[in-house]
Protein backbone atom coordinates (compact mmCIF):
# COMPACT_ATOMS: atom_id res chain seq x y z
CA UNK A 1 0.00 0.00 0.00
CA UNK A 2 3.22 2.35 1.32
CA UNK A 3 4.72 1.55 -2.66
CA UNK A 4 0.97 2.69 -4.17
CA UNK A 5 0.65 5.87 -2.43
CA UNK A 6 4.40 6.58 -3.27
CA UNK A 7 3.67 6.24 -7.13
CA UNK A 8 0.89 8.49 -6.76
CA UNK A 9 2.60 11.34 -4.80
CA UNK A 10 5.72 10.83 -7.45
CA UNK A 11 2.62 10.98 -10.49
CA UNK A 12 1.06 13.97 -8.71
CA UNK A 13 4.45 15.77 -7.97
CA UNK A 14 5.57 15.02 -12.46
CA UNK A 15 2.07 16.08 -12.89
CA UNK A 16 2.03 19.74 -11.28
CA UNK A 17 5.48 20.19 -11.91
CA UNK A 18 6.44 18.71 -15.60
CA UNK A 19 3.24 18.40 -18.22
CA UNK A 20 1.92 20.89 -20.46
CA UNK A 21 -1.63 21.78 -19.79
CA UNK A 22 -2.51 21.51 -23.50
CA UNK A 23 -1.53 20.40 -26.68
CA UNK A 24 -1.85 19.98 -30.22
CA UNK A 25 -3.95 17.57 -31.30
CA UNK A 26 -2.93 15.22 -34.09
CA UNK A 27 -4.94 16.28 -36.75
CA UNK A 28 -7.76 19.24 -36.67
CA UNK A 29 -10.77 19.12 -36.73
CA UNK A 30 -13.16 18.94 -40.08
CA UNK A 31 -13.08 22.19 -41.98
CA UNK A 32 -16.16 24.67 -41.06
CA UNK A 33 -16.61 27.10 -44.20
CA UNK A 34 -15.73 30.24 -42.03
CA UNK A 35 -12.01 30.77 -43.98
CA UNK A 36 -14.23 29.85 -47.28
CA UNK A 37 -11.09 29.01 -49.30
CA UNK A 38 -8.93 26.53 -47.52
CA UNK A 39 -6.75 25.64 -50.86
CA UNK A 40 -4.08 27.98 -49.60
CA UNK A 41 -3.38 25.99 -46.28
CA UNK A 42 -0.31 24.16 -45.72
CA UNK A 43 1.09 22.41 -42.76
CA UNK A 44 2.69 24.58 -40.20
CA UNK A 45 6.00 23.09 -38.47
CA UNK A 46 6.88 22.46 -35.19
CA UNK A 47 5.34 25.49 -32.96
CA UNK A 48 3.04 26.49 -35.87
CA UNK A 49 -0.51 26.18 -36.34
CA UNK A 50 -1.72 23.23 -37.84
CA UNK A 51 -2.52 24.32 -41.22
CA UNK A 52 -1.42 28.14 -41.85
CA UNK A 53 -0.80 30.36 -44.41
CA UNK A 54 1.35 33.43 -44.51
CA UNK A 55 1.09 35.80 -47.90
CA UNK A 56 5.05 36.10 -48.92
CA UNK A 57 4.22 40.01 -50.26
CA UNK A 58 2.56 40.81 -46.79
CA UNK A 59 4.37 44.18 -45.05
CA UNK A 60 3.77 42.97 -41.28
CA UNK A 61 5.87 45.85 -40.20
CA UNK A 62 3.14 48.48 -41.86
CA UNK A 63 0.52 47.91 -39.42
CA UNK A 64 0.32 49.49 -36.02
CA UNK A 65 -3.58 48.87 -35.44
CA UNK A 66 -5.19 45.97 -35.14
CA UNK A 67 -9.26 45.50 -35.34
CA UNK A 68 -10.46 42.40 -33.67
CA UNK A 69 -13.80 41.13 -34.73
CA UNK A 70 -15.66 39.17 -31.80
CA UNK A 71 -14.61 35.74 -32.27
CA UNK A 72 -17.82 33.83 -34.12
CA UNK A 73 -18.83 30.35 -33.08
CA UNK A 74 -18.99 27.61 -36.38
CA UNK A 75 -19.35 24.59 -34.21
CA UNK A 76 -20.42 21.66 -35.60
CA UNK A 77 -24.55 21.39 -35.75
CA UNK A 78 -24.17 17.80 -33.46
CA UNK A 79 -21.98 19.68 -31.05
CA UNK A 80 -23.98 19.28 -27.67
CA UNK A 81 -22.78 22.33 -26.02
CA UNK A 82 -25.56 25.29 -25.42
CA UNK A 83 -25.20 27.94 -28.12
CA UNK A 84 -25.31 30.02 -25.17
CA UNK A 85 -22.16 28.44 -23.36
CA UNK A 86 -20.36 28.60 -26.46
CA UNK A 87 -21.06 32.22 -26.93
CA UNK A 88 -19.54 32.98 -23.88
CA UNK A 89 -16.54 30.92 -24.80
CA UNK A 90 -16.29 32.84 -27.75
CA UNK A 91 -16.47 36.37 -25.69
CA UNK A 92 -13.34 34.56 -23.35
CA UNK A 93 -11.34 33.87 -26.72
CA UNK A 94 -11.82 37.32 -28.10
CA UNK A 95 -10.82 39.19 -24.64
CA UNK A 96 -7.66 36.66 -24.24
CA UNK A 97 -6.40 38.07 -27.99
CA UNK A 98 -7.37 41.65 -27.39
CA UNK A 99 -5.52 41.44 -23.95
CA UNK A 100 -2.14 39.96 -25.67
CA UNK A 101 -2.42 42.33 -28.72
CA UNK A 102 -2.87 45.64 -27.51
CA UNK A 103 0.73 44.94 -25.75
CA UNK A 104 1.53 45.53 -29.21
CA UNK A 105 -0.69 47.53 -31.43
CA UNK A 106 -3.66 50.12 -30.72
CA UNK A 107 -6.78 48.58 -30.52
CA UNK A 108 -9.33 49.90 -33.16
CA UNK A 109 -12.78 50.05 -34.22
CA UNK A 110 -13.18 50.97 -37.69
CA UNK A 111 -10.71 49.99 -41.04
CA UNK A 112 -8.04 52.40 -42.07
CA UNK A 113 -4.69 52.90 -43.29
CA UNK A 114 -1.98 50.48 -41.02
CA UNK A 115 -5.01 48.48 -39.94
CA UNK A 116 -5.07 45.14 -39.67
CA UNK A 117 -8.21 43.00 -39.24
CA UNK A 118 -8.27 39.63 -37.14
CA UNK A 119 -11.23 37.23 -37.58
CA UNK A 120 -11.47 34.28 -35.71
CA UNK A 121 -13.58 31.22 -35.05
CA UNK A 122 -14.54 28.74 -32.30
CA UNK A 123 -15.33 25.41 -34.51
CA UNK A 124 -14.75 23.37 -32.01
CA UNK A 125 -15.59 22.87 -28.04
CA UNK A 126 -15.59 20.06 -25.51
CA UNK A 127 -16.08 19.80 -21.61
CA UNK A 128 -13.11 17.54 -19.87
CA UNK A 129 -14.63 14.84 -18.09
CA UNK A 130 -13.71 15.77 -14.69
CA UNK A 131 -13.85 12.70 -12.18
CA UNK A 132 -12.91 10.31 -15.37
CA UNK A 133 -9.85 13.31 -15.89
CA UNK A 134 -8.91 13.18 -12.56
CA UNK A 135 -8.80 9.24 -11.85
CA UNK A 136 -6.56 8.61 -15.41
CA UNK A 137 -4.41 11.14 -14.17
CA UNK A 138 -3.66 10.43 -11.07
CA UNK A 139 -3.87 6.24 -11.05
CA UNK A 140 -1.07 4.94 -13.19
CA UNK A 141 -3.01 1.96 -14.74
CA UNK A 142 -5.33 4.15 -15.56
CA UNK A 143 -2.97 7.14 -17.10
CA UNK A 144 -1.08 4.11 -18.95
CA UNK A 145 -4.17 3.37 -21.16
CA UNK A 146 -5.09 6.76 -21.52
CA UNK A 147 -1.38 7.31 -23.00
CA UNK A 148 -2.78 4.17 -25.72
CA UNK A 149 -5.76 6.00 -26.44
CA UNK A 150 -3.38 9.31 -27.59
CA UNK A 151 -1.39 7.05 -29.50
CA UNK A 152 -4.41 5.76 -31.23
CA UNK A 153 -6.25 8.81 -31.78
CA UNK A 154 -4.15 11.98 -30.81
CA UNK A 155 -5.83 13.01 -27.59
CA UNK A 156 -6.10 11.60 -24.15
CA UNK A 157 -9.11 10.08 -22.75
CA UNK A 158 -11.42 12.49 -21.04
CA UNK A 159 -9.59 15.87 -21.70
CA UNK A 160 -11.15 19.15 -22.98
CA UNK A 161 -10.37 20.07 -26.63
CA UNK A 162 -10.90 23.15 -28.76
CA UNK A 163 -10.54 23.89 -32.20
CA UNK A 164 -10.46 27.54 -34.31
CA UNK A 165 -10.16 29.16 -37.49
CA UNK A 166 -8.25 32.19 -37.84
CA UNK A 167 -7.63 35.11 -40.76
CA UNK A 168 -5.86 38.18 -40.82
CA UNK A 169 -6.67 40.57 -43.54
CA UNK A 170 -5.83 44.76 -44.33
CA UNK A 171 -8.82 46.06 -42.76
CA UNK A 172 -8.82 48.58 -46.02
CA UNK A 173 -8.47 45.99 -48.84
CA UNK A 174 -9.71 42.90 -47.53
CA UNK A 175 -6.26 41.52 -48.66
CA UNK A 176 -5.60 38.29 -47.02
CA UNK A 177 -2.36 38.37 -44.70
CA UNK A 178 -1.97 35.33 -42.62
CA UNK A 179 -4.86 32.47 -42.20
CA UNK A 180 -4.27 29.35 -39.38
CA UNK A 181 -6.50 26.13 -37.77
CA UNK A 182 -5.66 24.67 -34.64
CA UNK A 183 -6.72 21.99 -32.28
CA UNK A 184 -5.82 21.49 -29.17
CA UNK A 185 -6.44 19.18 -26.28
CA UNK A 186 -5.97 18.80 -22.20
CA UNK A 187 -2.83 17.43 -21.17
CA UNK A 188 -2.64 15.10 -18.47
CA UNK A 189 -2.61 17.55 -15.43
CA UNK A 190 -4.00 18.11 -11.99
CA UNK A 191 -3.90 21.94 -12.09
CA UNK A 192 -7.31 22.93 -13.12
CA UNK A 193 -8.46 19.65 -13.47
CA UNK A 194 -11.57 20.54 -11.25
CA UNK A 195 -12.86 22.75 -13.63
CA UNK A 196 -14.46 20.82 -16.63
CA UNK A 197 -13.69 23.64 -19.35
CA UNK A 198 -10.00 24.63 -17.73
CA UNK A 199 -7.90 23.11 -20.82
CA UNK A 200 -10.19 25.32 -23.65
CA UNK A 201 -9.52 28.06 -21.41
CA UNK A 202 -5.37 26.95 -21.78
CA UNK A 203 -5.82 26.49 -25.41
CA UNK A 204 -7.47 30.29 -25.49
CA UNK A 205 -4.35 31.21 -23.58
CA UNK A 206 -1.90 29.51 -25.89
CA UNK A 207 -3.51 30.82 -29.06
CA UNK A 208 -3.81 34.51 -27.84
CA UNK A 209 0.07 34.30 -26.69
CA UNK A 210 1.57 33.01 -30.42
CA UNK A 211 -0.48 34.95 -32.29
CA UNK A 212 1.03 38.10 -30.11
CA UNK A 213 4.48 36.56 -30.53
CA UNK A 214 4.31 35.60 -34.64
CA UNK A 215 2.62 38.98 -35.11
CA UNK A 216 5.98 40.85 -33.10
CA UNK A 217 8.16 38.51 -34.72
CA UNK A 218 6.69 38.94 -38.38
CA UNK A 219 6.90 42.89 -37.57
CA UNK A 220 10.95 42.75 -37.88
CA UNK A 221 10.51 41.17 -41.50
CA UNK A 222 8.66 40.79 -44.58
CA UNK A 223 9.04 37.56 -45.95
CA UNK A 224 8.61 35.20 -42.78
Amino acid sequence: MKNVMGIILLSMIVLFAGCSQTYQARKVADTSGFLGDYSMLQEGEKGEAQLRYINPDADFAAYDKVMVDPVAVWCSKDSKIPQEELQNLASHLHYKVISKLEEDYKIVQTPGPGVMRISAALTEAKKSKVALNTITTIVPQARLMSGVKKLATGTNSFVGEASVECKITDSSTGEMLAAAIDRRAGGKTLKGSTNAWDDVEQAFQHWADILSQRLREMRTVKQY
